[in-house]
């Protein structure tokens, strides 16, 4: 066989070409047996050639992969911590209401408390000046 024919992979047999043309998945490999001549004469630099080339091209579209991976995930992390930012905001929001909620109810019920005691002040005046007023 001429070393240049040794490049084409159609150099077999037309049996052996007609039988891989039709190779099934699910298809004996007992059935696929190559001679050892086929073996021999098979040219494998190119076969390893295009074992490495195909790789490389698995191996780009892999970083390519991680690449666009990377990329979103920033964009997650990105917006991640703005969600945290402004629930934080928002619960320090929250909290500052509350807070400002008990001072006044606690304005208020001293307010109350105040009335109350001035208005048993009131009382107490009133029935010691009827008291007063009964003994003579």
């Amino acid at each position: 066989m001429n070393p240049a024919d040794k490049n084409d992979f159609t150099q077999c047999s037309p049996q052996l070409l007609q039988q891989k043309r039709k190779i099934s998945v699910y298809e004996d490999p007992r059935n696929l047996m190559l001679s050892s001549e086929d073996l021999l004469n098979y040219d494998w630099g190119r076969l390893q050639e295009h074992y490495a080339s195909t790789m490389e091209k698995h191996g780009t579209a892999e970083e390519d992969l991680r690449a666009q991976i990377s990329k979103l995930l920033e964009v997650f992390i990105a917006w991640s911590q703005t969600a945290i930012v402004r629930d934080e905001t928002r619960a320090l929001k929250r909290f500052k209401t509350q807070m400002q909620h008990v001072q006044n109810s606690e304005e208020d019920l001293e307010k109350k408390r105040k009335h109350y005691v001035n208005v048993v002040k009131a009382f107490e005046s009133a029935l010691a000046l009827l008291n007063d007023r009964v003994r003579p």
